[in-house]
């Protein structure tokens, strides 16, 4: 009975051992960069094109009112602070806050050269009940508290493009690796402008141009130019660790993504030219990514949807802007590269903005199918209706777990 006892106890602690080292293994595997592979080559096939629309859950939808001489133009950057929406406009280059009826409330901060005044709003990011405005012009975030009010001010001492707020406190600056003396393209400072580290070293041998096209950061998350792999930024660890690789048509190679000129030459050869560009992350592992497509002659910025449950949409199973552009949806909401929907932590609803710019390029059309009254969504047919196609209209929704 003992020798028995003691074999079964020898079997349980090997079969623990075996699990634990399996554990380890997982653990190596991930610190050496194992990615997640997302494959808009491998998706679950329709019968023809469905509608982006197809895969929300539940939608909601804000029309923005303000003056005429205060109109958004391009919203390019959407955050829910509270019962406030936050919206960057990249062409005013202004942030403007509403209620969450649309109601204008004000803009956040004031253009000018006083002390707690900036030239411009390059990027914002929210943490807690702070908002941090960027302004590239004056290497300085402001920042400002819950009612709207400036609170302080911090500088850095480099050049940059983009911010995030990491979980930390500290902010991350991403550079575009434009007049950066060293080779790294994200300075992490703690909230008085101190550096603390410096993340994601790049090559810049290879004729690099920066473009606002390629290349992003959203919080923890980010990607080199012309890359299509996501890493995350772990401020415990020394390294950045890759999380995801995105798979679609003719990507450009991935060894290759420092030589610029490549690019260009794939560009004209309509060869291996396809990138990653904005990408955002849902609560329940959703993830939402445009990336560049090209069929025939024609090209453009393919939206790319998972859902929770893994199914993929992207250019073979859903309409996007080569081809499926008889959707309103895609023509108002989902023209890439720049027009990424937002995920909001507290409502968990994802929040995008009309395109102005494609609004105004597919006007007549547009002007068509809603006099027809063919516009598949009765609350969306309301208020198009009633106002000027150019007013801004925020669309709120949630991704279905499965289609």
């Amino acid at each position: 009975m003992q020798i028995r006892t003691r074999l079964r106890n020898l079997i349980c602690f090997l079969s623990l051992l075996t699990a634990s080292l399996s554990c380890v293994v997982k653990v190596k595997e991930e610190e050496k960069g194992i990615p997640n592979v997302i494959d808009f080559e491998e998706v679950f096939q329709t019968d023809s094109l469905i509608s982006p629309r197809d895969l929300f859950s539940e939608v909601d939808y804000v029309l923005l009112k303000t003056p005429d001489s205060l109109r958004v133009t391009i919203a390019s950057k959407i955050k829910e602070f509270g019962d406030t929406l936050l919206i960057l406009d990249e062409k005013k280059h202004i942030l403007f806050a509403f209620d969450r009826y649309g109601e204008f409330l004000s803009l956040v901060g004031n253009k000018g050269e006083g002390p707690t005044e900036f030239r411009e709003v390059t990027d914002f990011d929210i943490l807690n009940d702070k908002i941090f405005i960027y302004s590239r012009a004056d290497f300085s975030v402001f920042v400002f508290d819950s009612d709207l009010n400036f609170n302080r001010r911090f500088k850095f001492d480099i050049w940059g493009a983009q911010i995030s707020l990491l979980e930390s406190g500290n902010v991350a600056l991403y550079s575009y690796l434009a007049d950066v003396d060293d080779n790294y393209n994200i300075h992490i400072y703690d909230q008085f402008g101190n550096l603390k580290e410096k993340r994601m070293p790049f090559d810049k041998s290879g004729n690099y141009v920066a473009m606002n096209y390629s290349g992003f950061i959203n919080g923890p998350y980010f990607t080199y130019p012309l890359s299509s792999r996501i890493y995350k930024i772990s401020e415990e660890e020394p390294f950045d660790s890759i999380k995801y690789e995105i798979n679609f048509s003719k990507k450009f190679p991935e060894a290759d993504i420092s030589n610029y000129d490549l690019y260009i030459q794939e560009g004209f050869d309509k060869n291996n030219e396809n990138i990653l560009t904005k990408f955002e992350f849902g609560g329940k592992g959703e993830f939402i990514c445009y990336y560049h497509f090209r069929e025939g002659t024609s090209n453009g910025y393919t939206l790319g949807i998972r859902l929770a449950s893994g199914e993929k949409f992207g250019h073979l199973n859903m309409q996007h802007a080569v081809k499926g552009l008889n959707d309103l949806f895609v023509r108002m909401f989902f023209i890439g590269p720049y027009n990424m929907p937002t995920y909001s932590k507290s409502s968990n609803y994802f929040l995008i903005a009309s395109n102005i710019e494609s609004v105004g390029i597919y006007y007549e059309y547009l002007s068509r199918v809603v006099k027809s009254g063919s516009v598949p969504d009765n609350e969306l047919l309301k208020i198009l209706s009633s106002t000027d196609l150019e007013e801004t209209v925020i669309m709120k929704f949630k991704l279905k777990d499965r289609l």
